[in-house]
């Protein structure tokens, strides 16, 4: 492993360089063993790939966890929105005396860029702000050249921690598939278990069965988990936000009994999602509406997009 990682890391510049007729069937061939189509996609990773080469405008504001709060407060309701602290487009040591004590910082802009704070005394103010500004300047909307991400602003967003006896909620994944006008949406759950501890996965169809596939490189946790009690809120949900598109992973988290919506996801795992059996690449390639709509020029405004969307905004400009 050491190897490999020492030589992917050799070639890292030069496969960042390659121009992207060739960067993003290199990484498709990596992924999946053989090129994408990106004329005529049919299988789901193909639909993924063609989204992060080709995105819509919309996709950055739909991905953009700022932006995207006053959408899901428009069409679903501001009930589900984890509530917001402050949100800033530098953060400094002094950002911090306006936070509770316990709160998670995140970036906006891209994925894994997270710290819980459980005890803000606990924490070196200065360290804090070092993490959050570096993940302002970070690389992660070039990695995979997931493009839409190069379109959304950077900023640091501060919410509520979502803790029962310190750790996080489990996160409920849906995976809503649009096939067309008049078709009922198809949607796969994914239950995760244990983050930032070990990590468990297990897939689920939308009446809690366990569904006929998996994803390879992903461990599960042996056991079918109980219902959650509000699957039937959760699925409405998802699908009101994924009716536009013809496909889009609604992240949802369950605490204390309230459901919250953590983020949209229009590419998930950059395209490398692999099925087992393989012909569910192609079977939920089927089930994703293609070509996809015009999006709306805009979204929806909530009614009170002020208080929902940003309850303060700190800027380097103030």
């Amino acid at each position: 492993m050491t190897i490999l990682k020492a030589l992917r890391d050799r070639m890292s510049p030069v496969v960042m360089a390659l121009p992207d007729c060739v960067f993003y069937q290199y990484k498709y061939l990596l992924a999946h063993g053989t090129l994408c189509n990106f004329a005529q996609p049919r299988r789901f990773s193909e639909k993924i790939f063609h989204r992060m080469r080709y995105p819509s405008p919309l996709f950055s504001r739909l991905a953009d966890k700022v932006e995207v709060r006053s959408y899901i407060s428009a069409t679903v309701g501001t009930q589900y929105l984890v509530p917001a602290y402050l949100i800033c487009d530098q953060v400094v040591p002094g950002t911090f005396d306006a936070l509770p004590e316990c709160f998670v910082m995140k970036a906006n802009h891209s994925c894994g860029q997270l710290r819980i704070v459980r005890n803000k005394q606990a924490e070196d103010p200065a360290e804090l702000a070092r993490l959050a500004n570096l993940w302002l300047t970070s690389e992660f909307p070039i990695r995979m050249r997931e493009k839409h991400y190069r379109a959304i602003p950077p900023r640091i967003l501060f919410e509520q921690a979502l803790l029962t006896d310190g750790k996080p909620p489990a996160d409920y994944k849906f995976n809503v598939f649009n096939p067309g006008p008049g078709q009922k949406p198809f949607v796969f759950i994914q239950h995760m278990q244990g983050r930032f501890e070990y990590l468990t996965q297990d897939l689920y169809l939308e009446d809690w069965s366990p569904a006929p596939f998996k994803l390879l490189h992903q461990k599960t946790s042996g056991s079918t988990a109980p219902r959650p009690k509000p699957l039937e809120e959760m699925l409405h949900v998802a699908t009101r936000l994924a009716e536009p598109l013809g496909y889009m992973r609604v992240d949802f988290y369950l605490h204390q009994g309230r459901v919250y919506v953590g983020e949209l996801t229009l590419t998930p795992g950059a395209g490398r999602y692999v099925f087992e059996p393989r012909e569910w690449d192609e079977t939920l390639g089927a089930r994703f509406g293609w070509p996809e709509p015009a999006p709306r020029e805009g979204l929806p405004p909530g009614e009170n997009d002020a208080a929902a969307v940003a309850p303060r905004v700190a800027s380097t400009l103030d």
